[in-house]
C-alpha cells in the first residue's frame, strides 16, 4: 500500500513534493509574508505610522516645553537665545544700525551681540554671503521672542505648503513634515532649515513646468549655497535652461542689491573672513554629532581632517554623477528630486541636522511615488525610511559617538536610485511594447 504524505495532498498524490508544507511551516510562511510586505492603508501600516508620528510629536512637545521654560527663566539683559535664532536676529539688528562690514569682523560682531544681551562666552559669527543680509532685516523690527515665533511659524508654514504642493498630500507625509525629528531640531535650534527646504523642493519640482518661478526660488537659495550644490547639475542634465538662467539672474540681482545697499567693501570683507571662519569651524569637534555629512562622520571615528576632506570630495563627485544620471532620463520625477535632496547631504561638507527637513521632503516624495505606483513597501524599504526619519532624534537626545547619519543617508540614497532605475526600465519596456 502506498504511504500517504503528511499532511495528505488535497488534490491527490501527484502534487510535487516541494509544494506540500506542514501546517506549522505554512503558518510561519504566511507570517513572514505578512511582515515582508507593507501596503498603504493596511492596519499594521496605519499602526506603525501612528506610533512613529506619536513618538515624534511627543519629542516636539518636550522641546516646546524646554523652550518655554528657558523663556520664562530669562533675566533682565539676558534674553533667551532660542538656539541659533538669537544670532540671526542679531545680524539683522547690527546691519540695520551699523556698517554691514562689521558682520564679518569677529571682534566687532562679538561686541555688538554682547551689547544685545548675548553671553560673552558664546561665539556666533556671520558666515553667510552679503545677499543674505536683506532677508534678515525684517527680523530686527520685532523683539527677540516675537521675531522667533514669526520666523519659525512662517517658515514651517512655507515648508508644509511646499511639501503639500510639490511632494505629497498624504496625511502621513504632511503630519510627518511637522513633527519629524528634523523639524524638531530646526525649531529647537531656531534655524532656517524650513526655508531652505521649501525653496529647494519647490524649485526642483517646478523646474520643468514653471521654470521662471523655479529659477527665482533656486536663486534665493544661494544665500545658503552649500545646500544647492547639486541643483545646477540636475538642471543641466535635464535641460532646464530657462530655470537655470533665471536662477543665475536672481543671484546676480541679489548681489547688485547687496552692493548698492552695503557698498562694495562688504564683498572683500566676506571673502577674507571665510578661511578664518572655516578653520575655527573645523576645530569644533563637539559639534560633529550635529553634522550629517560624510566628512563629519569620518572625523568622528578618528579619520584625519585632510583625509576626510579628500573622501568628502570624492563622495561629492560620485553623488553628482548619479544625480546627473537621474535627471538625464527622459521624464525625471519625484524619485529623481528625492535623490537630489538626499544626495545633497552626501555631497556637501557643511550641513547640520536643522537642514534635514530637505530629507523629510525626500521621504514624502518617495512615499508618494511608491503609492502612485500601486506597489507595496518591502520590509527593507520600511526599515530604511524609519531610520532616515528618526535618526536626527539621536543627535538631539543622546549625542552618539558612533557615526550613523551618513550611513543611513547612503542607504536611503541607494534605495531611491534603485527604485528610480526600476521605474525608468518599466517606462522603457512600456514604450517598446
Amino acid at each position: 500500500m502506498r504511504k500517504a504524505w503528511w499532511p495528505p495532498p488535497t488534490r491527490g498524490a501527484d502534487l510535487p513534493v516541494n509544494t506540500i508544507r506542514p501546517p506549522g511551516l505554512a503558518t510561519l510562511s504566511n507570517r513572514g509574508a505578512w511582515l515582508l510586505r507593507w501596503r498603504a492603508g493596511e492596519r499594521k501600516t496605519v499602526y506603525l505610522c501612528a506610533l512613529v508620528l506619536g513618538a515624534s510629536a511627543f519629542l516636539l512637545l518636550i522641546y516646546a516645553q524646554i523652550i518655554w521654560t528657558l523663556y520664562n527663566g530669562r533675566t533682565s539683559g539676558h534674553p533667551p537665545t532660542f538656539g541659533d535664532f538669537f544670532a540671526l536676529w542679531s545680524y539683522g539688528k547690527i546691519a540695520s544700525a551699523h556698517p554691514a562690514t562689521e558682520l564679518y569682523d569677529f571682534a566687532a560682531i562679538q561686541a555688538r551681540q554682547v551689547a544685545l544681551g548675548m553671553d560673552p562666552s558664546l561665539y556666533k559669527p556671520f558666515p553667510y554671503p552679503p545677499t543674505f543680509i536683506p532677508f534678515l532685516l525684517p527680523l530686527s523690527l520685532l523683539p527677540l521672542a516675537p521675531a522667533y515665533l514669526v520666523f519659525i511659524a512662517g517658515t514651517l508654514a512655507l515648508f508644509v505648503w511646499a511639501v503639500a504642493a510639490t511632494c505629497s498630500r498624504l496625511p502621513v507625509c504632511l503630519i510627518g513634515a511637522i513633527v519629524a525629528p528634523a523639524s524638531v531640531a530646526t525649531i529647537a535650534m531656531g534655524q532656517s532649515g524650513f526655508l531652505s527646504a521649501a525653496l529647494v523642493i519647490a524649485g526642483v519640482r517646478l523646474a520643468g513646468s514653471r521654470p521662471v518661478v523655479a529659477g527665482l526660488l533656486i536663486g534665493l537659495l544661494s544665500v545658503k549655497p552649500q545646500l544647492g550644490l547639486l541643483v545646477p547639475v540636475a538642471f543641466l542634465a535635464a535641460g532646464y535652461w530657462t530655470a537655470l538662467g533665471v536662477a543665475g539672474a536672481t543671484v546676480a540681482g541679489l548681489a547688485v542689491i547687496a552692493t548698492v545697499a552695503y557698498g562694495w567693501a562688504v564683498w572683500p570683507a566676506w571673502v577674507s573672513m571665510l578661511p578664518v571662519y572655516a578653520e575655527r569651524f573645523d576645530q569644533k569637534i563637539a559639534l560633529l554629532h550635529f553634522k550629517p555629512t560624510v566628512m563629519a562622520n569620518l572625523e568622528t571615528v578618528g579619520v584625519a581632517l585632510p583625509v576626510a576632506k579628500v573622501i568628502q570630495g570624492l563622495a561629492a563627485v560620485a553623488v553628482a554623477i548619479l544625480v546627473w544620471r537621474c535627471f538625464r532620463r527622459r521624464h525625471p520625477g519625484r524619485l529623481a528630486a528625492a535623490a537630489l535632496l538626499v544626495g545633497t547631504f552626501l555631497a556637501t561638507p557643511h550641513a547640520f541636522i536643522y537642514d534635514l527637513p530637505m530629507v523629510t521632503a525626500a521621504l514624502a516624495l518617495f512615499i508618494q511615488a511608491r503609492t502612485d505606483a500601486g506597489g507595496s513597501f518591502t520590509l527593507t524599504e520600511v526599515t530604511i525610511l524609519l531610520l532616515a526619519f528618526l535618526f536626527p532624534a539621536l543627535a538631539l537626545l543622546v549625542a552618539p559617538s558612533v557615526p550613523v547619519s551618513a550611513a543611513i543617508l547612503l542607504l536611503l540614497f541607494g534605495l531611491i536610485l534603485w527604485r528610480d532605475g526600476r521605474r525608468s526600465r518599466s517606462v522603457l519596456d512600456g514604450q517598446r511594447g
